[in-house]
């Protein structure tokens, strides 16, 4: 991936005028032949002059005379919109959509308007913050899923910890004192816990509390209960 990066050009570019008649599986083969080790997650034609390729997280524009790779965000000028973090976003509800409810420690509300996907650790205070919050939340019609996500790896307390909160026998009351800072009885059982560092990988996790929104928006780190449910109002006005 460094080497990619170090050949992008992200200065604006002269278009030409030609129309050149290539495929995405043209861009695919000379993407494999010029980096063979890098995973292409997805090709597709944006227009007649670029290419967008999904690589991970990242998106790249590649133009189809296949002179100019570029990073960075693709803007449509006459209408504002970024076309580049609505693929993203189409991504991140892709990988959303997998995660199923069963896999998650699920608060829901009798009446569900809106589901976030927090990715949560039990050693994190931040984490911590955002589940003294999850009331209002709830009141307000959000459900929550927390996908349980020990960001120090396997080999740490707050791991045991969240494998002893998915085998007790109330999930929701088990993660509710641990945040409390309460004692849990070490358990063991079949859990979803190291699957979900591939979903991290994914969605590009680096730290918790990460939250997800249905539409494919994230946000990064601690926000109040507030301002998420601010955001969704937003969302519920502009659709």
């Amino acid at each position: 991936m460094k080497k990619i990066l170090l050949i992008l050009i992200s200065s604006f570019i002269f278009l030409s005028c030609t129309k050149n008649i290539t495929t995405d599986k043209d861009v695919k083969k000379a993407m494999q032949e010029k980096y063979p080790n890098v995973r292409i997650d997805s090709i597709e034609k944006l227009n007649d002059s670029f290419f967008e390729i999904a690589i991970q997280e990242q998106i790249f524009y590649l133009t189809t005379d296949f002179r100019h790779l570029i990073a960075g965000n693709i803007i449509d000028f006459q209408t504002g919109n970024n076309l580049t973090e609505n693929s993203i976003k189409l991504k991140r509800k892709s990988y959303l959509s997998k995660i199923k409810n069963e896999d998650t420690v699920f608060y829901e509300p009798k009446k569900t308007n809106h589901i976030i996907t927090i990715f949560t650790d039990t050693s994190c205070p931040y984490c911590q913050k955002l589940h003294n919050e999850i009331d209002d939340l709830l009141v307000n019609n959000i459900a929550i899923r927390y996908v349980l996500f020990s960001r120090n790896g396997v080999d740490d307390d707050a791991y045991r910890d969240m494998v002893a909160v998915w085998c007790a026998n109330d999930k929701k009351k088990a993660l509710d004192r641990v945040f409390d800072n309460n004692f849990i009885s070490d358990k063991s059982c079949i859990n979803p816990i190291a699957n979900n560092y591939a979903l991290a990988s994914d969605l590009n996790v680096n730290g918790t509390p990460m939250i997800f929104i249905e539409d494919g928006t994230v946000i990064p780190g601690y926000v109040s209960s507030e301002k998420i449910i601010d955001l969704l109002a937003q969302l519920n006005n502009t659709k």
